[in-house]
């Protein structure tokens, strides 16, 4: 029984150990709070389709994000509006946005339970560049990972 109770509290102290590396490691976790608006494409052109997201802000198992809404904006005009998932990975709250402009596009979103508790996001903005064909064509291919 006491090298059970032993072996348990190294195993213990060890996930502590590895929980506090990955948090050390995940930049955006660690500096933006619940979550920030974000988006994989880097250089969004007018025309093509991106999915913009809540970030970090995932839930899964018991967080406290579990269906918490997230409405999105681009300067402004709302884009629409997805829950964080739960399960035991879950899911950053995600929307697909389709730039109809060139120029500077302040992408944001906000959060709320209901009420005046409403609070936003950390903001990102993007350089949207005119299409370079006609169509889908000029647009980059969707990732096969989500």
């Amino acid at each position: 029984m006491v090298t059970t109770r032993v072996r348990g509290a190294t195993f213990g102290t060890a996930a502590v150990g590895i929980g506090a590396v990955l948090v050390l490691l995940a930049p955006h976790a660690a500096a933006d709070g619940p979550g920030y608006v974000d988006m994989a494409e880097s250089n969004p052109k007018v025309g093509c389709s991106y999915s913009v997201t809540s970030g970090d802000m995932v839930g899964g198992g018991s967080s406290s994000s579990n269906g918490l809404p997230i409405t999105f904006f681009d300067n402004g005009v709302e884009i629409g509006t997805d829950t964080v998932g739960g399960g035991l990975i879950g899911k950053a709250a995600q929307v697909s946005w389709t730039p109809e402009t060139t120029g500077q596009h302040v992408l944001t979103a906000t959060g709320s339970w209901g009420g005046d508790d409403v609070f936003t996001l950390p903001s990102l903005t993007v350089q949207v560049a005119a299409s370079t064909a006609t169509g889908s064509f000029g647009c980059p291919l969707p990732s096969i990972s989500g």
